[in-house]
């Protein structure tokens, strides 16, 4: 990343194991280098791997906050919950989901007994519906919920989870998913390691 300027702080999100997630988190100097790399380095390769760089807007969520991690339509109870302010803790707020679903369906709560069933999908074209990830994935079972993230501005952020029915299913998808192409991007599919 030193590539494009100057980096401040680099941080690899990992799990409990202390193997990497797979993405990361880094500050530059100044915001003209951070500009930098997002436009000289997305779409670029790291090893073998091809990387996308987009601006993190994690940082702003907070107690509450409206269509994010925390807030209504998205990822803790409704907007009372815990806010999402520390990804590589966890903390995705109390109650799992808020309400939203697909597109304004009854709130949906995900909690330890959804453990094997709910899939971590990234690398998502920033473009792409809920519907186009539910018809990607349910060739390998029954989907019961898909939320793409979305930032305050309604935007995605380019990853999402789904959650099947049963674990068989999920794990399936798992490994008939992971890696391939999917919009002209490379999914990274997952069990979501936060139940």
């Amino acid at each position: 990343m030193r590539q494009a300027g100057e980096v401040v702080f680099a941080s690899i999100f990992e799990e409990r194991s202390g193997r990497s997630k797979g993405a990361a988190v880094v500050e530059y100097k100044t915001p003209e280098d951070a500009a930098a790399a997002i436009e000289q380095l997305n779409d670029s390769t790291l090893g073998e791997r091809m990387i996308f760089v987009r601006e993190d807007r994690e940082s702003g969520r907070t107690k509450g906050s409206k269509g994010g991690y925390g807030g209504k339509g998205s990822y803790g109870s409704g907007g009372k919950g815990k806010g999402y302010d520390n990804y590589s803790k966890g903390s995705y707020g109390k109650g799992g989901y808020g309400k939203g679903g697909y597109g304004g369906s009854q709130p949906l709560r995900v909690g330890p007994r959804d453990k094997g069933r709910l899939v971590y999908v990234g690398n998502l074209p920033f473009r792409c519906a809920w519907q186009d990830v539910k018809d990607q994935f349910k060739e390998y079972g029954d989907v019961i919920h898909v939320d793409i993230a979305q930032d305050v501005d309604g935007r995605s952020k380019g990853y999402a989870t789904v959650l099947f029915e049963k674990e068989d299913d999920a794990q399936s998808a798992i490994e008939n998913l992971n890696e391939t192409e999917f919009q002209g991007r490379n999914l990274m599919v997952r069990l979501d390691n936060f139940l």
